[in-house]
């Protein structure tokens, strides 16, 4: 069946030249004609794709972005991309993670080269990304053995489906993108391998062969997921032997033979992966054991699937706690019911695979199912940390494929034709998804915006209410921020950063004492690590109790002396106890490592001005009030600057900037009433 009737017959849609006696092609057939290159298709597509998401242009760094970019010291040089394949990706920040991904640091590195710290490079860099998974799907479908068209919707609704908000519009979640892209590309060298037809020459074959090794250690390189990559290979041998009609026996050997080269690749990564990590799986759950995963398994699947069908209310920051009610509405509507919906879909796509014998439609379920599988050992996960976007990714393959599938299939309805239907279904389910994308992408514009729409959606997660509770101190509402705080730790004990988060709030609103109780009570694991060693550090510096982060910024900066929360933090702290030579030393380099920042300038530059070095300190304060003129103090100590330097109007300006901003300020207050006196 062609493009939805554009290439429908002669007859049917051209007219006749009276002068030449030729058929005349209409616009439809000269536009099927064009986009059945795929030289002209793909990049319309890519086009297509490129403009939905080309709004997280201007979308800032946020949530994990700070730890695993920002403030990631290997990716400063490529120097240390042989670490990047002997460490975790999160080993700066906590001991006991398990994030093996050393393509996408070698991927980070390379944005670092050529964007440094600026995000609409790096977001740049993951709308790409998802381009390219989008031609390497069309690749697939049509090597899966769709035809023309239906690879080209499959393609179209794995370009537009909203459920890839967050691997395309977070830069953190740029490895799921990644893996994909390496995973299909993978599979497709693997399928031209197998192909005699298509190949007939050996060593053609062979060469794909290799290919497919060598992207599937791409795949696992970059992301865990890759994992199942070989069971996908021994499933589709399984579903397409090489004898059609092989015994069960033979089915089964030539399923694991064709397999097992590919477990090879993924043992091999596995031992790897156990080399290079302190920890090679994460650790269980001890609350929670077989039973809770049990209960719960089915709620996580519905849920994906509800998000994969009806993606409304998309979030980075779900939370889907364990099932452990005993209650007997709870568990009909949590267990019982998503059970049924399950079977339900599972016996659709076994009669649908039976009606047609089709064994595609088997395959792309079982791609979207074993996709997931990593994803569904909840045991390796915080309670409610079981649903992600960004782990669909992959899977959501299959169900483009399905979907495609389903739509090509729609059969004429009264009064209307079947290529008017299935053409109205697309632009409804199509136009739908660019509405859904849209809408939902803004929420990943910066920190505040996730963290409102996780509240919104989940108010239960402790996450979102702990990274609330220090938005809120860093714009000043100290008691809304010490509420939220004090629920987390009240309402979630087992939360880990709770007590930080807690501590931070109290630290920052002047109530030393307090903060220092619960900044005892931190998570050793990550209090440990070189990030928490700063984040601590800054803490005891700002109560004054220098020495302790003295000692702590000496431990950090002698393991990691390019770690920018250290040269940030024990700068301002050098500072805070008057040292403002050391503090400059600490921050030139903090500002050298991250010239993007207003921060480490604005602090630099109060460094140097308390060193009565104004002039040097100026262009400082100067630029940080023109990257965020947001912050009120930034307009304040310009203002002393420039009141210093003898510029009195544009001393005066400045003050009142940092009133409009902060009107409770007293120090502005005093200085503008001073300089109205002159």
């Amino acid at each position: 069946m062609s493009w939805f009737g554009a290439e429908r017959s002669i007859l049917d849609t051209t007219h006749m030249d009276e002068t030449q006696g030729r058929p005349e092609p209409s616009a439809s057939e000269l536009l099927a004609k064009h986009l059945r290159r795929p030289s002209v298709l793909l990049p319309l597509l890519g086009l297509v794709t490129f403009v939905l998401y080309s709004g997280s242009l201007s979308f800032e760094f946020v949530w994990d972005d700070w730890p695993q970019i920002v403030n990631n010291p290997i990716i400063r040089t490529w120097s240390n991309l042989p670490r990047a394949f002997g460490s975790d990706l999160w080993y700066h920040v906590a001991r006991h993670q398990v994030y093996y991904r050393p393509l996408f640091v070698a991927w980070s590195m390379l944005n670092y080269t050529l964007f440094g710290l600026r995000p609409w490079g790096w977001h740049l860099g993951t709308v790409l990304l998802h381009v390219g998974a989008v031609a390497a799907v069309f690749w697939l479908a049509r090597r899966l053995g769709l035809e023309y068209w239906t690879a080209a919707l499959a393609a179209l609704i794995f370009a537009l489906h909203p459920v890839h908000i967050e691997p395309v519009t977070w830069v953190s979640a740029a490895s799921d993108t990644m893996v994909t892209m390496f995973a299909a590309l993978a599979f497709v060298a693997f399928l031209n391998g197998r192909d005699p037809e298509r190949n007939p020459e050996q060593k053609k074959r062979a060469a794909w062969w290799i290919a497919s090794v060598v992207l599937l250690a791409c795949a696992l390189l970059t992301k865990e997921m890759a994992v199942m990559f070989s069971a996908l290979v021994g499933i589709y041998a399984w579903l397409h032997p090489a004898k059609k009609k092989a015994a069960l026996s033979r089915r089964v050997l030539g399923a694991v033979m064709e397999a097992a080269p590919y477990g090879m690749v993924t043992l091999a990564y596995a031992l790897l992966r156990k080399h290079a990590l302190l920890y090679a799986t994460g650790q269980l759950n001890p609350n929670h054991g077989m039973m809770d995963v049990v209960r719960t398994l089915p709620l996580v699947l519905s849920i994906y699937l509800r998000q994969l069908l009806v993606p409304v209310g998309i979030t980075g920051l779900y939370y889907t706690p364990y099932v452990t009610s005993h209650i007997t509405s709870a568990i009909l509507r949590q267990v019982v019911a998503p059970v049924v919906v399950l079977v339900a879909v599972l016996v659709g796509l076994w009669y649908w695979n039976r009606r047609e014998r089709n064994s595609t439609v088997a395959f792309a379920g079982l791609w979207l199912l074993v996709g997931l599988a990593p994803a569904l050992y909840l045991r390796n996960f915080g309670n409610g940390d079981f649903v992600r976007d960004r782990y669909m990714y992959l899977p959501s393959i299959g169900f483009a494929i399905l979907a495609a599938m389903g739509l090509r299939r729609l059969p004429s309805i009264k009064g209307w034709g079947v290529p008017a239907v299935q053409r109205c279904a697309v632009l409804v389910l199509c136009g739908g998804y660019v509405v859904a994308s849209i809408a939902q992408q803004v929420y990943w514009g910066n920190d505040l915006l996730l963290l409102a729409r996780g509240q919104a959606l989940y108010p239960g997660n402790p996450y979102v209410v702990a990274g609330l509770a220090k938005e809120y101190s860093q714009l000043g509402a100290h008691d809304r921020a010490i509420e939220l705080a004090r629920s987390v730790v009240r309402d979630h004990p087992e939360y880990g950063y709770g007590p930080l988060a807690l501590a931070e709030v109290y630290i920052h609103a002047g109530r030393f004492e307090e903060g220092r109780v619960w900044l005892d009570r931190v998570n050793p694991d990550y209090a440990k690590s070189e990030v928490g060693m700063a984040g601590v550090a800054g803490l005891y510096g700002q109560m004054g109790d220098y020495e302790r982060a003295f000692a702590l910024c000496s431990e950090v900066l002698e393991k990691e002396p390019n770690l920018y929360s250290a040269l940030y933090n024990c700068g301002n702290i050098h500072l805070l106890d008057g040292q403002y030579r050391e503090a400059e030393q600490l921050l030139s380099r903090a500002v050298q490592l991250v010239p993007e920042q207003a921060a480490p300038k604005h602090f630099l530059g109060r460094a140097l001005l308390e060193d009565r070095r104004n002039t040097e300190a100026q262009p400082y304060l100067l630029q940080a009030v023109v990257m965020d003129p947001k912050v009120w103090d930034y307009h304040y100590w310009l203002a002393e600057s420039f009141e210093e330097s003898g510029n009195i109007s544009a001393a005066r300006t400045e003050y009142q900037r940092a009133l409009r901003l902060n009107p409770d300020s007293k120090e502005a207050k005093i200085r503008l009433t001073a300089l109205e006196a002159k």
